[in-house]
């Protein structure tokens, strides 16, 4: 493919800011008025659009949400691949991905784990599904190098410690979501060093605390 063929065009730039526009605009209502109380029109008056415009991007107002959900929960897990790739023992980097997706989860605030929890409750399975392959990815990734290097039990199959690893993970951003004034960092510390825990393959300390990120990301 050549430079300018993907170089998206003037018209394909403009669809995509009036989509984004669309979706942002879309997501304020939702979190300030709630989803059910916030109409297409009143999305399409304050992205400053046409009624019928709205419709040439998204389907429904349920579609809308998939969308705003969607980027919602990208936000939270964003920190998986930048942890991945860290060259800190398994039990480090365990620790400090539970930490910082809490982190960045309580950084979001309450409207938008309002907005997550309404998306639960209309049964959106498939709206997290690219997040859920990516974060899978990742574990994997944590998990096989942590048994190569001796880091992890190995006496388990390596897909049974992925679905208790992952399993947890959405266990704490449950309760996040559903429970008023759940203690998610103080939680996710403290499950985080049980696993490390649980999975341990040679004796040694458990990290307390997340250790510091060097690459000035940390609290983003």
């Amino acid at each position: 493919m050549s430079v300018m063929e993907s170089v998206p065009s003037r018209r394909e730039r403009r669809r995509l800011e009036i989509r984004d526009r669309i979706v942002e605009t879309a997501r304020l209502l939702f979190e300030t008025q709630g989803y059910e109380s916030t109409t297409v029109s009143e999305i399409a008056e304050q992205a400053d659009i046409a009624y019928g415009t709205l419709f040439q991007h998204f389907s429904s107002k349920l579609e809308l949400l998939r969308e705003v959900s969607g980027r919602v929960l990208a936000r939270l897990f964003e920190n998986v691949d930048e942890v991945g790739k860290r060259t800190d023992a398994f039990p480090e980097r365990l620790v400090m991905l539970f930490d910082r997706t809490a982190e960045n989860a309580e950084a979001m605030g309450a409207r938008s784990r309002e907005l997550i929890s309404t998306m639960l409750a209309l049964s959106i399975p498939d709206t997290a599904d690219a997040d859920d392959r990516r974060i899978r990815i990742a574990f994997r990734r944590f998990l096989e190098e942590g048994v190569a290097a001796g880091e992890i039990r190995g006496d388990e199959d390596l897909e049974t410690l992925l679905e208790v690893v992952v399993g947890v993970w959405y266990s704490l951003f449950l309760g996040w979501v559903r429970i008023d004034g759940y203690p998610l960092r103080e939680k996710a510390g403290s499950v985080s060093r049980f696993l490390v825990r649980a999975l341990d393959g040679s004796p040694g300390p458990i990290p307390q605390t997340a250790p510091a990120d060097p690459t000035g990301c940390e609290g983003r």
